[in-house]
């Protein structure tokens, strides 16, 4: 039984690794901005989504607004920034 599980997992994982995703990050919140240790500066919400996106072969698109067609995107991503009071 685990050797069918573990084989159903591979088929369905590997080819989907295999793919890389069309992925639209919407940025609700353009004047989020943050400082960032790591990077030594000033970032945005999404900078960091698009560096893993980047980093993993994926192609992505950031966008202020949310287009009326999403059926070019495989994965939506939204950024909703940080809480100010």
């Amino acid at each position: 039984m685990p050797k069918i599980i573990i084989g159903l997992i591979a088929t369905l994982l590997i080819p989907a690794s295999l793919h890389s995703a069309h992925v639209l990050i919407w940025e609700y919140d353009t004047l989020d901005i943050f400082y960032d240790p790591v990077v030594g500066d000033s970032v945005d919400c999404p900078h960091w989504l698009e560096k893993a996106l980047i980093d993993n072969g994926h192609t992505f698109e950031t966008y202020s607004y949310l287009p009326e067609d999403l059926t070019s995107y495989d994965v939506v991503l939204v950024t909703l920034g940080w809480f100010r009071c």
